[in-house]
């Protein structure tokens, strides 16, 4: 059985000599894994695999196998500047770390791809992308149900412009709600590269 969706690619990882797992939060479906043979080697496709990309996937289900297969993969919106700036490579695999730790089983919730759809246009365009993942954290958190991390905080967010010392103490503070709230949730492994990025 084939089925077609629209994605947003959350990592790719090679699982065998010609097999790999593409994890994705789906419009269908909410998150999959599904297994990609040769993606490593399709050059012309690399971008679409990056994780933030969004794409359009047709993937074979079959029962007596653990993982569907994606048959095609074709980009609906490559955010290029993620790419090419440091900085927004950073929040882009603490994103992409967050999401895999939070959104944990297969269920629709268009709610949430929207948001997700929105914010990979936001960290592309924003010439100033430095607070992103913490706006993100807080609106992920809302959506999840585990309430408003905001009320909880003891740093003032008013100011326009967060210092690099105000910015790692929200980061922090945001990371220990997730701890509490969150059961399958632990400090991602990008989380010093962000704060060594944004130093």
């Amino acid at each position: 059985m084939k089925q077609t969706t629209e994605a947003i690619v959350l990592g790719l990882k090679k699982h065998s000599d010609k097999m790999s797992l593409l994890q994705v939060y789906t419009k269908a479906e909410g998150r999959l894994a599904l297994q990609v043979y040769g993606a490593h080697g399709k050059h012309k496709i690399k971008a679409a695999y990056q994780p933030l990309s969004i794409v359009e996937l047709t993937y074979s289900v079959n029962p007596s196998k653990p993982f569907a297969t994606v048959d095609t993969i074709d980009p609906v919106f490559l955010p290029e500047q993620v790419y090419a700036d440091i900085r927004r490579q950073s929040i882009a695999l603490f994103v992409t770390e967050m999401l895999m730790l939070t959104l944990t089983h297969p269920q629709q919730d268009e709610p949430i791809y929207e948001f997700l759809d929105d914010f990979v246009h936001e960290l592309n365009d924003d010439p100033e992308p430095e607070n992103l993942h913490i706006s993100f954290m807080m609106q992920l958190a809302e959506l999840l149900g585990i309430g408003s991390p905001a009320e909880e905080l003891t740093v003032n967010l008013s100011p326009l412009t967060l210092s690099r010392k105000t910015r790692q103490e929200i980061l922090r503070q945001l990371c220990d709600y997730y701890l509490t709230h969150v059961d399958s949730f632990r400090l991602p492994k990008s989380l010093d590269i962000l704060i060594e990025v944004f130093n």
